[in-house]
């Protein structure tokens, strides 16, 4: 059974009924109630559980849509901000269609499991989107985990090269390596905000406060508690404290600094910004607008660092170890999920240009494919922004992202074949980047 490359309107409602009677709408309607249960508890949460369950959301519309219409209506609503679901929906179905009765009730179970987690749902989605992506180029494509749960690698291209080649997809979320995640800051944020907002209540300007942890957040209510205590009492004498559990910095900033950010789209220029007033490098922060005028900065963070690229170096080490098998040429897949396309060929042409130094993620893949001790049916490593959705025409859209492709000519396993796998145009040196093509998932 071929992989589905498209949808079409008219395939939309019985595509989301056949999805809903193996999948089970449960799945997503019992996620969802449980994050809007979460919600009300921590208002803090809401865009962080939308962004990280999105599929269920959409989902759960999608169900709410036919309970009210009785089908899909398409042409009455605007259906487009579900397409990424409906996509994931083809995608499961086509790869189901494929498997006997025993892998087809397994992979059924991961599928239900993935609405839990939203790792694993990433990790699905990630495996489709390059599934679609050589689909598109006219291979024929196995998922050797999926079906069988034999081979632990996630992509198998039959007929590219002597031998196929073996694919491992890695979702790199903006929170690996991280000492304290966006959810623990969120749940502290709400647990000081009573205490914050009455420490700031007659703020008129700008106020930064950075709590810096030795190295994790408390796991004791009742420390965490106290230390919200702590730092209010720091804002209400506008001076720095440090105490067993965190270090607390106060100072002031001028609170117009904050009027020209377009909330709606803070990647230009927001983060330096911010990064320049708190004295901080990428760490999490919560924004507040106060009603006199004024604005609370609070960035939540450890004295360790985040060893992003440390838990990037072992995920590879270990797919290129344990998961590919060795017996064929592999393929390293690593899509960052906090990286947008413009990002990541802003970081390609960066490593391109003449005289620049080069970043920290070409720095570590040439380091990655330079060791052949254990790796050398490595072939390649490819680093993938996240997907954005673009109509080229009234009646297509299109989820396109950027991929940052580095292969290694050398290895004992490498094929012509494999060259210009994300569309590039030249040829790079041993061990370069190729240049930057698109791999898109159209709905």
């Amino acid at each position: 059974m071929p992989f589905s490359t498209s949808i079409h309107d008219y395939e939309i409602d019985q595509l989301f009924r056949r999805f809903r009677r193996v999948i089970g709408d449960s799945n997503w309607r019992q996620r969802v109630k449980k994050l809007d249960e979460e919600i009300r508890g921590n208002k803090f949460l809401r865009h962080h559980h939308i962004l990280a369950n999105d599929i269920a959301y959409q989902l759960c519309h999608c169900s709410d849509l036919e309970r009210q219409y009785g089908a899909l209506p398409i042409g009455q609503v605007d259906l487009s901000p579900v397409y990424p679901a409906l996509a994931f929906a083809s995608h499961c179905l086509s790869t189901l269609k494929r498997m006997d009765a025993a892998n087809r009730t397994r992979a059924i179970g991961r599928i239900q499991g993935a609405f839990r987690n939203p790792e694993d749902m990433r990790a699905l989605q990630l495996e489709f989107t390059v599934g679609l992506h050589f689909a598109k180029r006219g291979h024929r494509l196995a998922w050797p985990e999926l079906e069988t749960g034999r081979d632990t690698y996630d992509l198998l291209v039959e007929d590219l090269g002597p031998t196929g080649l073996e694919i491992e997809c890695k979702a790199v979320s903006e929170a690996k390596g991280r000492r304290i995640s966006a959810r623990q800051a969120l749940e502290f944020w709400n647990l000081m905000q009573r205490d914050l907002m009455a420490a700031t209540r007659e703020l008129h300007g700008g106020l930064s406060i950075v709590i810096t942890f030795p190295d994790k957040l408390p796991t004791s209510y009742a420390e965490r508690k106290e230390l919200a205590k702590v730092v209010a009492r720091a804002i209400f004498s506008r001076q720095g404290q440090v105490c067993r559990q965190a270090a607390i910095s106060i100072r002031d900033f001028d609170a117009q600094l904050l009027n020209g950010i377009d909330w709606n789209n803070t990647e230009s220029g927001t983060r330096e910004l911010i990064e320049s007033i708190t004295g901080t490098k990428n760490r999490e922060v919560m924004i507040t607008g106060l009603k006199g005028g004024g604005a609370v900065i609070c960035v939540v963070q450890s004295s360790q660092d985040d060893s992003l690229f440390d838990a990037v170096q072992k995920t590879a080490k270990r797919a290129a170890t344990r998961q590919l098998t060795g017996t064929r040429p592999g393929m390293i897949l690593l899509e960052f999920g906090g990286m947008s396309p413009a990002g990541m060929v802003s970081l390609a042409e960066h490593d391109n240009t003449l005289g620049s130094a080069p970043t920290s993620l070409r720095r570590w893949a040439s380091e990655f494919l330079s060791n052949c001790t254990d790796r050398d049916h490595i072939v390649g490593i490819g680093l993938l922004s996240r997907g954005t959705m673009t109509r080229p025409s009234s009646n297509g859209v299109t989820s396109s992202g950027s991929a940052y492709v580095f292969p290694r000519r050398n290895s004992s396993q490498w094929d012509d074949a494999f060259s210009g796998l994300f569309n590039q145009e030249t040829e790079p040196t041993e061990h370069g980047p190729d240049n930057l093509g698109l791999s898109r998932q159209e709905t």
